[in-house]
């Protein structure tokens, strides 16, 4: 890589990385005037963290300090802000709190083993250590972007797109499209081969989000019976089907006080 190159690849590397980060900052801003994550997951702001914070680590094993260290780094915080503004309005406390400490142990697994490696305490090099965090990277990556996999099939069942945000698989298509340049560039198959994976996978979601859109596809009644006849329902439809259910029934009559002719009727008429 020439000298210029590498500075404007590297730096609209950094941006993009950055745009990610911070696209879910809109559904937040929602969430906060709403004081409700209605149909939101906790598990795309989950694996962000993840993700933000093995891919620090990997930065700093391979002393790759800008884009990839501080980039993550700084999304570290930003991701932690986002989880505690979520967590704050969420109905399903015990839920968010058991995935939480689900990847507090991951993540601490993963730390621990980088902090101890890198003292050479496991007796690999730094750059054995670098390969193993790159694999751990990768798979962080894959958890982040395939996270919003688990709407895609209620968005293809009910035609409703609003399972997915939109701002985060467009920050993230546009953010993998240029890591993949920067991965080519500096011949680093770590960042390269999940790339090509997820600018597949992103587009595909993008289009999913144009041809069902909740303007243009308003969601079927049968989300309402789905959810009404649930008994084991996910944390992310309980929500919605406290604010939906409110909307589409209020004209049906209520059988507790629906009145109810009386039997003596038919023996009056009969006489």
């Amino acid at each position: 890589m020439t000298g210029t190159a590498e500075i404007v690849v590297r730096s609209m590397a950094a941006c993009s990385g950055a745009v990610m980060i911070l696209s879910p900052s809109i559904l937040i801003y929602r969430v906060s005037q709403q004081k409700d994550v209605g149909v939101a997951s906790v598990i795309p702001l989950v694996t962000l963290f993840s993700n933000c914070h093995i891919w620090a680590l990997y930065g700093y094993m391979i002393e790759n300090w800008f884009p990839i260290f501080w980039i993550y780094f700084f999304g570290d915080f930003v991701a932690l802000a986002f989880l505690s503004a979520y967590w704050k309005h969420s109905r399903q406390r015990r839920y968010v709190n058991r995935v939480l400490l689900i990847m507090a142990c991951i993540v601490t697994v993963v730390t621990v083993y980088a902090i101890v490696g890198g003292l050479g305490h496991t007796g690999q090099s730094r750059d054995g250590m670098g390969s193993v965090m790159g694999i751990f990277a990768d798979i962080s990556a894959i958890c982040m972007y395939g996270a919003p996999m688990e709407k895609l099939l209620q968005v293809l069942k009910y035609r409703y797109a609003a399972f997915i945000n939109a701002h985060m698989v467009i920050a993230g298509l546009t953010n993998n499209c240029l890591w993949f340049t920067y991965g080519i560039l500096s011949d680093n198959w770590f960042i390269i081969s999940p790339n090509i994976v997820f600018i597949s996978l992103n587009t595909f979601t993008l289009v999913l989000c144009v041809v069902f859109d909740p303007k243009t596809h308003p969601i079927s009644a049968g989300f309402h019976a789905q959810v009404d006849g649930e008994s084991d329902e996910s944390p992310a439809l309980t929500a919605s089907k406290i604010s939906l259910s409110c909307k589409g029934d209020n004209m049906m009559p209520s059988p507790a006080f629906e009145a109810m002719h009386s039997p003596l009727d038919s023996i009056r008429a009969s006489k």
